[in-house]
C-alpha cells in the first residue's frame, strides 16, 4: 500500500489500482481490485490502525473484473457496495454478458501476456457478482468518508462513474482517464484503446466532463497519479 495523497492510499498491482480513503477513523474503498486482493485491503487497513469494520462502503467506478473483484466477498461479511444505477444490473449479474464489451486482445504482443498473467495471479477470472448494491446517481455527494461526489463518465461501460473530492480537489478517474497503457505500458495521461470501451465515442465525451473539475491530483484505475490539472491531462489524452 502506498500513500498517494492526504488520507488516500493506493493498492493493487503495477497493472491496476484500487484506493482507500480515510477520514475520522473510518474509510471508503474505491473499487475492489481482483478477487484475490481482499487480504491486501485488510493488511493496508491494519497498517494504519483500522479494521474491515471501519470501511463504510466500497464504491465502484464500474463492474469490470479488475474493479469489482472482492466486492462480493466483502459484502458477505457486511460491507456495503455501491455503484451507479445504470451499472447496477451488470454488477449484480442481472443482464447478459454481452452488456460488457470483451476486447479482442492482441495476443501476439508480449505486453498483453504480461498484463494478463499479472491479473490472472490476482484472480481476475473469478469475479462473483454481487447479491445487491446500493445505487447512486450523477452529482450525488455520498455521505461517506471524504464525501465523494459522483461524476457520471460513461463510455468505458454504460454506467462508469468517477469520484471527486471537493475539499482536496482529488479526482478518481477509474478507466475514463488512465496514465498507463495496459499493453505497451506507455506512461502518461491517455484513454484506454477503443477495444476496451463499450462506446469509444461516448468515452471521449466523458473526458470533457472530467476536464471541468479543478484538481490537484488525478488517481486513475491504471497507472500512477497525475499531479495538477485534469484539464491538462485530458488535452494530452486527446492528442
Amino acid at each position: 500500500m502506498k500513500q498517494v495523497a492526504d488520507n488516500i492510499y493506493r493498492l493493487g498491482t503495477a497493472h491496476h489500482n484500487f484506493y482507500l480513503l480515510t477520514e475520522g477513523g473510518k474509510a471508503t474503498v474505491i473499487d475492489a481490485g481482483c478477487s484475490k486482493e481482499l487480504p491486501k485491503l485488510e493488511e493496508g487497513l491494519a497498517s494504519i490502525g483500522l479494521m474491515r469494520d471501519d470501511v463504510e462502503a466500497i464504491i465502484l467506478t464500474h463492474a469490470h473484473a479488475d474493479h469489482i473483484g472482492f466486492a462480493a466477498e466483502a459484502q458477505k461479511s457486511g460491507t456495503e457496495v455501491r455503484t451507479h444505477e445504470v451499472e447496477a444490473p451488470i454488477a449484480t449479474g442481472d443482464v447478459e454478458g454481452h452488456a460488457v464489451k470483451i476486447p479482442q486482445l492482441p495476443l501476439h504482443k508480449l505486453g498483453t501476456w504480461k498484463f494478463l498473467i499479472a491479473l490472472l495471479k490476482e484472480g481476475i477470472t473469478k469475479a462473483p457478482r454481487i447479491e445487491s448494491v446500493v445505487t447512486f446517481s450523477d452529482g450525488d455527494v455520498l455521505e461517506l468518508p471524504g464525501n465523494p461526489r459522483v461524476v457520471y463518465t460513461p463510455g468505458h461501460t454504460i454506467g462508469h462513474s468517477s469520484f471527486y473530492l471537493r475539499d482536496s480537489k482529488t479526482l478518481f478517474s477509474g478507466d475514463a482517464l488512465v496514465t498507463r497503457d495496459l499493453i505497451t505500458q506507455a506512461a502518461g495521461p491517455q484513454m484506454l484503446p477503443d477495444m476496451f470501451h463499450t462506446d469509444p465515442a461516448r468515452a471521449r465525451e466523458s473526458l470533457d466532463v472530467l476536464a471541468g473539475f479543478p484538481t490537484n491530483v488525478v488517481l486513475p484505475g491504471h497507472g500512477d497519479q497525475h499531479l495538477g490539472s485534469v484539464a491538462a491531462a485530458v488535452e494530452i489524452a486527446k492528442r
